[in-house]
């Protein structure tokens, strides 16, 4: 039984203007972008072919094909929610019909969730159910308040994409989901330049206690590093760019944890893990969080899942998911090693997703014998079946039950 979404019969002709592409990925880092290129089928610009852009708009766009969506890629000039606003911001003014906005890249996450039933791990996923700025507020000399009025909350998401979250956590949606991304993920690692791109040995899968820090554990190696009678962490700027292995971390302070994630396929470069697809907020602001204390704080406060700084920017221009792999603990022993490995999972993540996000007339690229088929004047009210399965879209959900649904977190297995 085939659930892929390039199987459904398309036109061969491109959209006519920059009004028939309805979905915009956002990326801010190369890694990002560069794994996101990947998910495309085709490419609408190949062919000497220009669509242009708004007057003053300074974006750089890929535009093409991902499934049966027009799709906009966004290449950020720089990281940070105040990048992102400016980029979603000129790309609404070039394409003013985007319905759905995916910003799709690398994050750090709470490896135990307030929730108590998750556990995630590096290489894993993160959707965004909310959005929660934790850098927005007041600095007082003992502590922190976050700003949490209506107007400087970010607001809730649509209901369409309340809907479509809630469709992706039903049972049929968790089964097609989970498929393509494993399936994608083995797409991407055929592409020519990204064999290198698996994940680290889960070895290197390492969390440290909160209160342990990233010093220099050694006195006499460093007059700055050190942790004072009050608890107060001194960290150099030196042991900030050294490795956990150069500092000597004492690995009986990690925490003891068991990955029981497949590997999908194991190569002599490294393996490609299954990932879990955790559902839940995301904390979004402009500061790196890099401290296992705050970030707990934050965590146990808001409940959030991850950390990451573009989703705030393009929340409010149009409706936005936020897909992100997870590169990191939010903690002082992050490093790059699983950055490549986070943005293929997330990019297959954002195609696998677009699978089930369904096109509306006139921007659709299905083939007239595909829209003949969702045509209710020829079949009855019914969903498009390839191969016998059904996409199902639950556009009827009321916003109190999707409310609901989404106070509690969902974790694929």
């Amino acid at each position: 039984m085939s659930t892929r979404q390039e199987n459904l019969p398309v036109e061969n002709t491109q959209p006519a203007d920059r009004t028939k592409f309805d979905v915009a990925v956002i990326c801010a880092l190369r890694c990002e972008s560069d794994a996101v290129e990947t998910i495309f089928d085709e490419f609408w610009e190949d062919d000497k072919k220009s669509y242009g852009k708004a007057s003053k708009d300074p974006n750089s766009y890929l535009l093409g094909r991902v499934g049966q969506h027009n799709v906009v890629l966004v290449y950020m000039a720089g990281i940070g929610k105040v990048n992102s606003a400016a980029a979603a911001a000129h790309l609404f003014a070039s394409f003013p019909n985007i319905r759905l906005g995916l910003v799709v890249g690398i994050c750090g996450a709470m490896p135990q969730p307030t929730d108590g039933n998750t556990e995630i791990f590096l290489g894993d996923v993160i959707v965004s159910t909310g959005l929660v700025q934790h850098d927005f507020g007041r600095q007082l000399p003992n502590r922190f308040i976050r700003k949490d009025t209506i107007n400087d909350n970010l607001r809730r998401p649509t209901s369409e994409i309340r809907s479509f979250l809630r469709q992706l956590c039903s049972r049929r949606g968790h089964t097609i989901l989970h498929k393509e991304l494993h399936s994608f993920i083995m797409d991407i690692y055929s592409e020519k330049g990204f064999e290198n791109w698996t994940a680290p040995p889960r070895e290197e899968d390492k969390l440290y206690r909160a209160s342990y820090p990233h010093i220099h554990h050694d006195p006499t190696g460093c007059i700055v590093c050190g942790i004072s009678a009050e608890g107060q962490i001194s960290i150099c700027d030196v042991a900030l760019e050294l490795s956990c292995e150069q500092l000597g971390c004492d690995e009986r302070e990690l925490e003891l944890r068991k990955d029981v994630r497949n590997d999908l396929k194991s190569t002599e470069h490294g393996s490609l893990m299954a990932p879990k697809i955790h559902f839940g907020r995301i904390a979004s602001g402009d500061s790196v969080m890099k401290s296992a204390l705050h970030r707990n704080q934050v965590a146990m406060r808001e409940g959030v899942y991850g950390f990451e700084m573009e989703g705030a920017g393009a929340w409010d221009n149009f409706p936005v998911i936020v897909v992100k792999g997870v590169c990191d603990y939010a903690d002082s022993h992050k490093n790059k090693r699983w950055q490549n490995y986070a943005s293929i999972v997330a990019a297959a993540t954002a195609k696998a997703l677009l699978c089930q996000w369904r096109g509306i007339d006139g921007t659709s690229v299905l083939s007239d014998s595909a829209k003949l088929e969702m045509n209710p004047k020829n079949k009855g009210v019914r969903d498009y079946r390839d191969d016998g399965v059904t996409f199902i879209n639950y556009g009827r959900v009321s916003n109190q039950a999707a409310s609901q649904t989404f106070n509690q977190s969902v974790t694929f297995h």
